[in-house]
This record gives C-alpha cells, sequence and structure tokens, in this order.
C-alpha cells in the first residue's frame, strides 16, 4: 500500500503535470454483458450468492431495535440490531405462511408482528407468540424461528454471506478493507438521511458512473465541475476493490504540494469502490455510501443512497448544511448520470455484438470488469 507521503507525491506529479493515472491499454468491454440474461442469472449466482455483498451500514440503525429491510436475487432480508452491540441478519419471512414481516426501515423495535396472523418474533428472531397456540402445538416455537444469515460488521460496513463460498471471500477480503478504509468507521458517524431509486440501468452501468473523472466537465458543468478537476486521479487496486483519488480545484490553486494528511483531506475527494457494488465517496466532514444492486429485469436496478456525518448535527444551521449537501449529491447522479445512462442502456440493444471503449485514462473501469470475470469465472 502507498504511503500517505507517496500519495501526496502522486498527486502533486498529477496537478504540476495536468496529467492523471493510465493504463497500459484500452480496453473493449462487450455490450452484452449489459443486456444478455443468461449472464444475468450468472451473476447472481456467482456475485450475489457466492460473494459477500456490503448491504447497508451500522450507522443506519444505530439503537437497540433499529432495523431496515433490503432485497437480494429475490430473498427479502430483515437486518437488524438486537443489543447495542449486536447486529444480525433474517430471511425477512414469516415461518408460518411466508408472509414479509416488515417493509422499509424503523426504529426502537421490541418485536416484529406478521400482518398476517401476528405471529411474533422477538429481536434474535425467535417466535415469541402466534394466536391458538393449542392448533400449533405439535411444533415448538423454537422450531419456527426466522431463519438467520451470516452478517459480518466490518468498520460499520455490514456484509452479507449467504454460503460458505462466500465467507471464505469475505475473509480474504479483509485484509485489503483494512488497508483501503484505516481511517473510516461508520460505526461512528451519524446518518444524516438515506434516499432510494430504480434507474432502468443495468447494475454494472450504474457503478460505472462513479468509475472515472473524465466526465466531470462535460457532464456536469454546474454542479460537480466548479468543484472537482476533471479528467485527474489516483487510481489504486486492494484485491477487487478500488480506490480513487481526485483533487478539488483547491488543491490546484494551492500551487504547492498538500502538508499533511488533513491538507490531504480538505483538498481531495476519495472513492472507495468496494466490491462487487458499493461505492463510499470521502469527504473530510462526512461520507457517502451507495448501494446497487440488480433487480429482476437486466435492466433495472436498486440504488441507495445515504449521507453520514462525522458529528452530530443538532441545529438549524447543521440540517440546511447536509441538506444542501444531500441535495447536490442527488441532483449530479439522480438528474445528471442517470438519465444519461438510460439513454445508453436502451442504445445497447441497437448493436448488441458491439464493445464499447474504455479509455487508458479510465482504469477504475478497466479493473472493475475484469474483476466481474473473474467473478464469473470462478
Amino acid at each position: 500500500m502507498n504511503s500517505t507521503n507517496d500519495i501526496k507525491n502522486r498527486l502533486q506529479n498529477l496537478i504540476i503535470n495536468q496529467e492523471t493515472d493510465y493504463t497500459k491499454n484500452i480496453y473493449r468491454n462487450p455490450v452484452k454483458e449489459y443486456i444478455d440474461t443468461k449472464i444475468a442469472v450468472i451473476e447472481e449466482k456467482k456475485i450475489f450468492t457466492d460473494s459477500p455483498i456490503c448491504i447497508g451500514t451500522a450507522a443506519l440503525i444505530p439503537n437497540k431495535g433499529d432495523w431496515f429491510t433490503s432485497e437480494i436475487n429475490n430473498k427479502p432480508i430483515l437486518i437488524v440490531r438486537n443489543t447495542k452491540t449486536e447486529i444480525s441478519a433474517y430471511l425477512n419471512i414469516c415461518s408460518h405462511r411466508g408472509t414479509k414481516l416488515a417493509e422499509g426501515n424503523g426504529k426502537k423495535a421490541y418485536a416484529f408482528k406478521c400482518p398476517y396472523h401476528s405471529w411474533v418474533y422477538n429481536l434474535n428472531g425467535e417466535l415469541t407468540g402466534r394466536p391458538r397456540e393449542n392448533a400449533f402445538d405439535q411444533i415448538k416455537k423454537n422450531e419456527c424461528s426466522l431463519k438467520r444469515i451470516t452478517l459480518h460488521n466490518h468498520q460499520g460496513f455490514l456484509w452479507l454471506v449467504f454460503n460458505k463460498k462466500a465467507e471464505q471471500r469475505y475473509k480474504s477480503n479483509i485484509e485489503h478493507l483494512n488497508k483501503l478504509l484505516k481511517n473510516y468507521d461508520l460505526n461512528k458517524h451519524h446518518h444524516y438521511k438515506s434516499y432510494k431509486i430504480y434507474p432502468k440501468l443495468n447494475w454494472k452501468l450504474a457503478v460505472d458512473t462513479f468509475l472515472e473523472f473524465y466526465h466531470i466537465d462535460h457532464l456536469h458543468p454546474k454542479s460537480l465541475a466548479p468543484i472537482l478537476k476533471s479528467d485527474m486521479c489516483l487510481f489504486d487496486s486492494y484485491g477487487k476493490n478500488i480506490r480513487m483519488i481526485g483533487p478539488r480545484h483547491s488543491a490546484v490553486k494551492l500551487n504547492r504540494a498538500l502538508k499533511n494528511e488533513n491538507e490531504f483531506d480538505i483538498h481531495t475527494i476519495k472513492l472507495h469502490i468496494l466490491f462487487p457494488s458499493t461505492i463510499v465517496v470521502c469527504h473530510p466532514e462526512h461520507t457517502e455510501v451507495w448501494h446497487i444492486l440488480p433487480k429482476n429485469e437486466v435492466n433495472t436496478c436498486e440504488v441507495s443512497y445515504s449521507l453520514y456525518a462525522r458529528e452530530p448535527f443538532n441545529t438549524e444551521s447543521a440540517i440546511r448544511h447536509w441538506e444542501n449537501n444531500f441535495q447536490l449529491t442527488i441532483k449530479a447522479v439522480e438528474k445528471e448520470d442517470f438519465p444519461l445512462g438510460e439513454n445508453i442502456q436502451k442504445g445497447f440493444y441497437a448493436d448488441p455484438k458491439r464493445k464499447i471503449i474504455f479509455g487508458k485514462n479510465e482504469p477504475g473501469l478497466h479493473h472493475f470488469h475484469k474483476q466481474i470475470k473473474l467473478a464469473l469465472k470462478q
């Protein structure tokens, strides 16, 4: 791993030379990988079942009884903070007739009651009550607990593990995650707000949106371009994961090397891509986390966005500040990136045999799609 001084020197060289990190060659990626339903089925198994999936953060559910739901590969998931220090994951399915127990998210629950027949489960997933108990006396309550799914909390990032292969891959990724997320602990951040959308994009195309700085001046002239230097970033890989660091215009205006880690944080933006589809955008005072998941149709995905502040926000001015940041990000992605991406997705069908081009100045795209291909072969 590069030291902080190495990174500062590398960034200063890019700024002086008006350059960016490059790969050795261009990369041509087949369009069919974004539209082929057979490939999507293989991804469902190889990437979203046999690999660990980052599903959310501990900061989303800071108190006992807080919870949220998600769905991966048609598996409804319930994530619950069942004690002050423990977070658990269950199949969000009543053991009686299979009804979803909960939808969305909530705070400080004491139990979960099925809306169909009022079977009740505690925070540990144990069945504690069911009407007309004598009708079910041949099946003990302890045989009707919710099915638990392995969940790991790594520095506040919650990783679902569905099977032994995924567990092995999670363990092999820990060393990379420790290096990549060295200074970030989402257990200690404060959740401001979340937002969920369903763009008509293949999930990989949604991830692609975050993997290069080449487009900033062209697509975001009023939102991001006044803040970030376009087509200039450092690239490093950590196993399957990625780190990209781009200078803000303030770094360029200093006309000198950044002196210390604090200055580096203030004058850059850092993107950490946790394979396969979680994007962590790091700012000095806050962190943005995007979770992207495929849906049933190859042309649709689910995108969840959350903003976390490093410090509590208790004043009106602090809330206004974070709301402005939240809306700026939503505008750039939902109003600018994704509408263009939806047009790209439609255009793929015009010539499904062609290959799109990733330039040498887009190493994040190279690495991400190479890792996808490797995962599908495993």
